[in-house]
C-alpha cells in the first residue's frame, strides 16, 4: 500500500512538473519571424474567403451570427410558407445584394487581415466601420425588397413572429438581469 501512494505521489510530481515545464515554453505567435503574416493562417483564411465566394456567403454566413438565436430572420421567412416563386425571388434578392457588397466584404475582409497583423491603423478603423454601415443599409433595402414580395397575410405573420421574438429576447433579458442581481458580490 506504502509502495503505491508513493509510486503515485513521484507521477503526480513528474506531471506536475512536465505540466509547468510545457507552460513556459514560448507559444507560437501568428506572425512569422519576420513579422509578416504567417502562411498557414492566411491560407487558411484564403480558403475561407473562396468558400463563400464559391457559396456565395448564404450558406457560410449562416453561423456567423450570434451563437444560440436559432437562424433569425431566415427562420422567420421559413415559418411564413412562401411560394416557390417568393422564394427564387428571395434568393434573387439576397444574390443581387452579395453582388452588390461584394466589393465592401472583400475591403472588409482585407482589413480583417490587417488586424491579425496588427498593421491595423485608426484610418483603416474607420473606413471598416464605414463599410459595415454601407452593408448594413444594404441589408436594410434588402428587408424593404423582401418584404415587398409577401401577400397581406405574410406581413401580418411576420410582424407577430417578430413582436414573439422581441418579447423572448426581452425575457431572456430580464432573466439575465434578475440572475446578475442575485449573484453575491
Amino acid at each position: 500500500m506504502l509502495l503505491r501512494k508513493t509510486l503515485f505521489g513521484f507521477l503526480g510530481i513528474i506531471l506536475a512538473g512536465g505540466m509547468i515545464a510545457f507552460a513556459q515554453q514560448p507559444q507560437k505567435t501568428p506572425t512569422a519571424p519576420d513579422g509578416t503574416l504567417d502562411r498557414n493562417r492566411l491560407e487558411r483564411l484564403e480558403r475561407r474567403r473562396e468558400l463563400l465566394d464559391r457559396n456565395q456567403g448564404m450558406r457560410g454566413h449562416r453561423g456567423m451570427g450570434r451563437p444560440g438565436m436559432g437562424g433569425g430572420r431566415g427562420r422567420l421567412l421559413r415559418e411564413l410558407n412562401l411560394t416557390e416563386e417568393q422564394r427564387q425571388q428571395s434568393r434573387a434578392i439576397m444574390r443581387r445584394r452579395l453582388e452588390a457588397t461584394k466589393s465592401q466584404r472583400e475591403e472588409l475582409f482585407k482589413l480583417r487581415e490587417k488586424r491579425i497583423a496588427d498593421t491595423f491603423t485608426a484610418e483603416d478603423e474607420a473606413r471598416a466601420k464605414a463599410l459595415r454601415q454601407e452593408i448594413r443599409a444594404s441589408m436594410e433595402g434588402v428587408r424593404a425588397e423582401m418584404e415587398g414580395i409577401l401577400t397581406a397575410e405574410q406581413r401580418a405573420k411576420l410582424e407577430q413572429l417578430k413582436a414573439e421574438r422581441k418579447a423572448r429576447i426581452e425575457q431572456r433579458m430580464k432573466e439575465r438581469q434578475e440572475r446578475l442581481d442575485n449573484t453575491p458580490r
